[in-house]
């Protein structure tokens, strides 16, 4: 054998050698991913059997023993799994898709939950409802802005409905609003509203819960200012309680010292600027 033939022959060996390491390497993964796939599907399973105990649970709880912090927080977490499936497997995937139905019905019996919850005990939920397809240019950013919009109002219940789904529940609640084929729509408080919403038109639906957002802002910095008070530099935010408020003056009470005591403290709207008051 020539040195030409050699040459060829270890490069041959080499490129055949990175081939099938490669070609196990993939294998590997997907076999990983599959079962990961599986495994998710059992803890879903599991979820949504542990959620609808919970539901039947508080539907029998007494009202006063309920706030819109104690009620479910399991989809959250199911729909970050969901992500997860969505990204290794595909959207379109079989079993993705069947774990979609599952967190759609999921999300429906929680939907429904709240609405007899805010009846029967008075409390005030606030949910919107999100229709979109895969075929809608505008749903994906809508998707941003929903997420982004849940992370700074996180009482507001955001529900996501993919109407590519071959799935009864979803056509029901699509034909209830009859609203056609028009996405991304969302409806809030029984009324849709069919085209893109951004972050500043989703807080002028709720101007409510952005001035509540603003109050418990004002609450927080104003603990941050009296810690920066020459005499409160010992203290840490847990010796300080929110006692009240009143236009623009907010009190305080500090329960750490030998005798305690309280403190107002004026907050300048226009500067952003606190002074205690004399």
């Amino acid at each position: 054998m020539n040195s030409d033939s050699k040459k060829y022959f270890i490069v041959l060996l080499i490129t055949s050698g990175i081939f099938f390491a490669v070609f196990w390497l993939v294998n590997i993964i997907d076999n990983k991913k599959l079962a990961n796939i599986d495994d998710l599907q059992r803890k879903i399973t599991v979820d949504l059997m542990a959620t609808e105990t919970q539901f039947d649970l508080l539907k029998t709880v007494s009202c006063d023993l309920l706030d819109d912090t104690v009620l479910s927080r399991e989809l959250a977490e199911l729909g970050e799994k969901l992500d997860f499936a969505q990204i290794n497997q595909g959207s379109k995937d079989p079993d993705v898709e069947q774990l979609k139905k599952y967190y759609s019905l999921l999300q429906v019996k929680d939907y429904l939950l709240m609405e007899e919850l805010s009846g029967k005990c008075n409390i005030d939920i606030d949910s919107v409802l999100y229709f979109y397809s895969s075929d809608c240019p505008e749903c994906t950013k809508q998707g941003y802005v929903l997420t982004e919009f849940k992370k700074r109002y996180p009482e507001i219940r955001i529900y996501s409905f993919d109407t590519d789904l071959d799935f009864s529940v979803i056509e029901t609640f699509v034909g209830l609003y009859d609203f056609g084929d028009t996405y991304p729509t969302l409806v809030i408080n029984g009324k849709d509203y069919q085209e893109f919403q951004g972050l500043e038109d989703l807080e002028g639906i709720f101007p409510e819960r952005v001035a509540e957002k603003k109050r418990r802002e004002i609450v927080e910095q104003g603990i941050e200012y009296i810690l920066g008070l020459e005499q409160y530099e010992q203290l840490n935010q847990d010796d300080i309680e929110f006692v009240g408020e009143e236009e623009i003056v907010y009190e305080y009470s500090i329960t750490s010292l030998d005798r305690p005591q309280s403190i107002t403290i004026v907050f300048d709207e226009e500067s952003g600027e606190f002074e205690v008051e004399n």
